[in-house]
This record gives C-alpha cells, structure tokens and sequence, in this order.
C-alpha cells in the first residue's frame, strides 16, 4: 500500500479517493505488491530489533469462531476486564438479507470469560475509562457515559454534528479540486453524510472528554474537547489526515497524544491543542519505523509516559516509544493477517499483559512476555 494521505488543504484529493475506494491504494500491480511485502519480511526477518518481547497466550473470540465483524473497538478497566463494543448490521452471507445484532458493550475477564451485556442503543465505535472509573462510549454521532457496572448516566451527541455539513457547491468545488466529474456529487455527498456521524476516538481526563471525529466539512479528521456533562465543546486539533476511517486518541497527566495515521507520526498536545511534541518515521523495513500506508493506527500510553503504537501493517505489530520517541522495542509480532483496519491495543493495569484487537475475526489477542 502506498498511499501517504494528508487531509490538509494540499493534500485532501488523495484522502477522498482513499476513503471512497475504501481503503489505500496499492503497487502498480499484485505480483509486483507481493514481490516487495516478500522483499521487506525478509529483511526484517534478518533483523534482531525486529524479536518480539511477548508472545501471544489466548484469543478471546467476542463473537464465537465466525468473525462476523461486528467488534469495533475495546478497552481494559481498572479492573482489568476487557469492555468490547460489539454489534451492528451484517450479513451472514454474500446474497443474503441484512440483519442486525445487539449492539452492547460486551465485558470479559482477562481470560476470556464473558462477564456481562450492557445494551446500548447505538453501535459503539469507541470506549475509554475515566481516571474515576465512569466508561465513555461513543458511536454513530451518539456519545454516552456509563458507571463502572454498565448503568447510563449521561447521553449527548458528536460535536461535529452542531457544525453545518458541506454544501453542493463546496462539493462541487472539491470535485473540480479532484478533477472528477460532476456527476459524482450525489456519490460524495452521501459519503460525507454518513461519515459525520463517525466517532473514531475517545480520551478522558477528571477534567475533559477528548473526541475524535470525521470533521464537519470534507474527509479530514478533527479532536473536541467537552466537558464532563458533554457541554461547551472546543475544536482543538483539526486537518488531521486519517485512512481507512481511523484516527486514534490517548490521554496521560493532562496531554492528548493523537495517533496521526496519513502521516506516519505520533503527536502530543496539551489540552488546547498546542502541540507539544511529534514523532515517527516512514519506513516499511526498519523496526524504529511505521510502515503500511497509514501508521500507527492506535495507541495507549503506560503509567510513565511510554507509548505503545499498534499497526495493522502489514506486518501486525505493538511497537513501544519513549515519550520523545526512542524505539524501546517490539512489543508483539502476530502472525494473523490484517486489513488497514483498527487493531486497538491497550494493556492490563499491572502491566503484564498486552492485548490488541482482530477487528476481522471478532477477536482480541493476549500476549505476556517472553520467558
């Protein structure tokens, strides 16, 4: 894949290709694709900062042994249990009717056993636990705020829906901009409308909720900030180039890191979206670099500062980062295959096991270091 998206001014023509054709654009052709993912496992199988620390120990399959696709996202609680937002519309076969399963945030112990169903009323897209316990979801344009044992407190909406959508003109303004025909403005204008509603992101302090979200206008990706009653919202990090509808957020001692995926970096700000700090590389070979064609493309922060960075590659891999970006090392290598999809990865509270989403097959591995 080699498309670097930028959703700047510049560079928003190759955002929209990328996200109407539904992912990046590959090498000229397969054969020639497959030669160059051959050529670069094994270059990084010849390299030692390539091993891999942990090893992978379980699979929690959230949907039984057939992905339907139906998990989204998933993150760990203070204690230790995995909350999984599940559910949706699928299809159970190619030419068969659609049907719809209980959207919920689905709640494992660390070993896999499934604890309890908290219906929701929306699809979940993503989750994060307050410092104080409270669980915010977010999903479809829908945000909500639950106690620690499932019950809603709060419900409120995306901000990105208080903000006017692009017009026709300004579609077709961009349309020109892209050199595509008129004719495709119904197209791209259904396309916009369903992605506002898109909820990519979710970080929270004692004091502030972060959101990351499809922007109002165009195929970039933007952050708000809201208060704890999801009130008095603030636009604080916009133009943020994502793929494959991806753009990941983390919180830690009050600063918001952004994993900014459509450009191959690693960005930190503080709450009013100053950036503080940035970094990442592009490079499909080297271990200290992030390769795919939208990298990393989520993110958790450790107790000290340390970034864990996942990518869905290829390859699959948890890389782990001083807080000014020096490679400490390859976390886990699986060996399951990836789309340029979600792989959340987030860690157990003493730090001892590492886990990362398989949107694919409605699984989360588990993984512990190695002996």
């Amino acid at each position: 894949m080699n498309a670097r998206v930028n959703a700047g001014v510049t560079g928003i023509a190759g955002l929209v290709l990328a996200v109407m054709l539904g992912g990046c654009g590959r090498q000229s052709t397969e054969a020639d694709y497959e030669r160059q993912l051959q050529a670069e496992a094994a270059a990084r199988a010849n390299d030692p900062a390539w091993k891999a620390s942990h090893t992978e120990t379980a699979v929690i399959r959230v949907g039984g042994e057939q992905g339907r696709k139906l998990l989204h996202n998933f993150c760990v609680n203070k204690d230790g249990n995995l909350l999984a937002c599940w559910g949706g519309k699928y299809r159970p076969a190619k030419k068969a009717a659609e049907l719809t399963e209980l959207t919920a945030i689905k709640v494992f112990s660390p070993e896999g056993k499934l604890l309890e169903t908290w219906p929701l009323d929306f699809q979940p897209q993503a989750i994060c636990v307050q410092p104080a316990g409270s669980v915010i979801v977010g999903g479809k344009g829908r945000l909500a705020k639950l106690e620690a044992s499932g019950k809603t407190l709060l419900t409120g909406t995306s901000p990105a829906l208080d903000q006017p959508p692009m017009s026709d003109d300004e579609i077709a303004a961009l349309l020109k901009e892209m050199k595509q025909s008129a004719s495709e403005l119904e197209r791209y204008k259904t396309s916009l409308a369903r992605r506002r509603n898109d909820i990519t992101g979710l970080a929270a302090t004692d004091q502030d909720v972060f959101i990351a979200c499809a922007a109002p206008k165009g195929f970039a990706y933007a952050v708000y900030r809201v208060d704890q009653e999801f009130k008095n919202p603030k636009l604080v990090v916009d133009k943020l180039g994502g793929c494959c509808a991806q753009m990941d957020i983390a919180t830690r001692d009050g600063k918001l890191w952004v994993a900014h995926n459509g450009r191959h970096r690693v960005e930190c700000y503080d709450r009013d979206g100053k950036k503080l700090a940035s970094f990442g590389k592009t490079d499909r070979k080297a271990a200290d670099g992030f390769g795919g064609c939208c990298e990393p493309k989520n993110l958790r922060i450790a107790s000290n500062g340390d970034v864990f960075a996942a990518e869905s590659g290829p390859p699959v891999v948890i890389k782990r980062f001083t807080p000014e970006g020096k490679f400490l090392g390859v976390m886990a290598a699986p060996t399951f295959d990836s789309g340029c999809v979600r792989v959340t990865v987030d860690f157990s509270p003493d730090g001892k096991r590492f886990y990362l989403l398989d949107p694919d097959a409605d699984a989360i591995h588990v993984f512990v270091a190695k002996n």
